[in-house]
């Protein structure tokens, strides 16, 4: 007889998390306890990151150089792997990392190993910082973001927060695994605040020195970033507990991807650092930026359809941003596609926004059965069956980032190309 039990969600493990919020970081050194397989997990997600940077033209900014595994076998799951663990973070210390991110695998988590302390034995005897965190998947009771957590370690790490009498012109955007972002979107994020003095934007994760992490003390302004998008409830309530230690003004809104978000975020910036008179001069120069880019790209555009395909979660893709930006400069809209990729309830979400919008709702099945009746299709996950695609491959931020997206369609349609990667 099969007995009563408590169903437990599944966790999915955090190691490729944990190792991208500090692969990047200079210096670096990132440990895995766990079994040879597990390192697997974050080679096979290496690739897929390197296609995605060589088709948009990119430098790789990743290398697994710094990535080590305990290897734990049948012998230490029977006697345990504490010695393992410090012998290796022994061997890692002697090649002087400016730290080193240590994350327990599930097996570690099943025999016990105190990691913490394996942890700070070795950190006292060898003076390099060593930071553990939780990578087991089904050891948790829930699903935790690896980029807070990871920039939580840091920061209490190598700028405990404390406020100080000196204000830098720099702001922190905690959450956001910058990686993810190409240069042009870090500029148009850096642009944003620029406008009001800002120097210095700061990323805890992927690409920040540990010695910068002092100076996030000194911040301005605290911006909540786009980590997991299931864990935006725990990226804004960590910036709302940073900030108020500092006693500085924090915005916990998504960077703005769309003319009227672009507006209202300046508005809102100029508020939080007491300096309306420039948030208004920056919403027109905003303004005539996108105003621009329409009277070029609209003459193009504006006779011709798109159909619009989804494939990732709702929450992920918000196509009310994507419609906003099409409409604007005055491209048609045939229709939409909502992948077979996407569950059920991921698709429902999306009828419910989309039905505002009066368009006919494809499924794979009934496009393919249609046929094409647009001039092309802007996707983010490319199909063969696609006559014409528009390859969407990164966010635009700000009016800079508006114009550009409007800017490469442009190129597109006048092109001729097939397909077309966002570059």
């Amino acid at each position: 007889m099969i007995g009563k039990y408590t169903k437990r969600k599944t966790i999915h493990c955090n190691l490729i998390g944990i190792y991208t919020a500090s692969v990047f970081n200079p210096g670096a050194a990132i440990v895995i306890h766990a079994p040879r397989s597990c390192s697997h997990i974050i080679a096979s997600a290496l690739p897929a990151m390197r296609e995605r940077y060589l088709k948009s033209n990119q430098n790789l900014p990743f290398s697994s150089d710094n990535l080590y595994v305990t290897g734990l076998s049948d012998k230490e799951a029977i006697f345990g792997g504490e010695k393992k663990l410090e012998e290796c973070l022994s061997d890692v210390a002697k090649t002087r990392p400016s730290y080193i991110m240590v994350a327990g695998g599930c097996v570690a988590g099943v025999i016990g190993d105190d990691i913490d302390a394996v942890c700070r034995k070795v950190e006292e005897e060898t003076g390099v910082p060593i930071l553990h965190t939780e990578g087991s998947g089904f050891m948790n009771d829930e699903e935790m973001d690896p980029y807070i957590f990871t920039t939580r370690l840091l920061i209490e790490k190598f700028s405990p927060p404390e406020k100080s009498s000196v204000r830098d012109k720099a702001v922190v955007i905690l959450g956001e695994l910058a990686v993810n972002n190409n240069k042009s979107v870090q500029k148009n994020i850096q642009t944003l605040f620029r406008y009001f003095g800002i120097q210095k934007v700061y990323f805890p994760l992927a690409g920040m020195p540990v010695s910068d992490y002092p100076l996030l003390n000194r911040v301005s302004l605290a911006i909540a970033g786009r980590g997991q998008l299931n864990k935006k409830r725990e990226i804004r309530s960590y910036t709302k507990h940073f900030a108020e230690q500092l006693e500085i003004p924090y915005n916990l809104d998504d960077l703005p991807e769309t003319p009227t978000e672009v507006y209202s975020y300046l508005r809102k910036t100029g508020n939080l650092l007491n300096e309306p008179i420039l948030a208004e001069k920056a919403v027109e120069q905003e303004k005539t930026l996108i105003k621009s880019a329409i009277r070029e790209c609209g003459p193009v555009l504006k006779d011709k359809k798109c159909l619009v395909v989804f494939v990732f979660s709702y929450a992920y893709a918000l196509p009310e941003r994507l419609i906003e930006l099409i409409q604007e400069v005055g491209l048609g809209i045939s229709g939409f596609m909502l992948m077979p990729e996407m569950a059920d309830m991921e698709k429902e979400k999306y009828r419910t926004a989309l039905a505002r919008y009066e368009k006919p709702i494809y499924t794979e099945g009934e496009y393919l059965q249609r046929g094409a009746g647009e001039d092309f299709v802007i996707t983010i996950a490319e199909k063969p069956y696609f006559p014409r695609q528009f390859i969407v491959t990164k966010r635009h931020i700000g009016a800079d980032g508006i114009c550009d997206f409007w800017r490469q369609l442009k190129q597109f349609v006048e092109s001729g190309r097939r397909m077309f990667h966002e570059e």
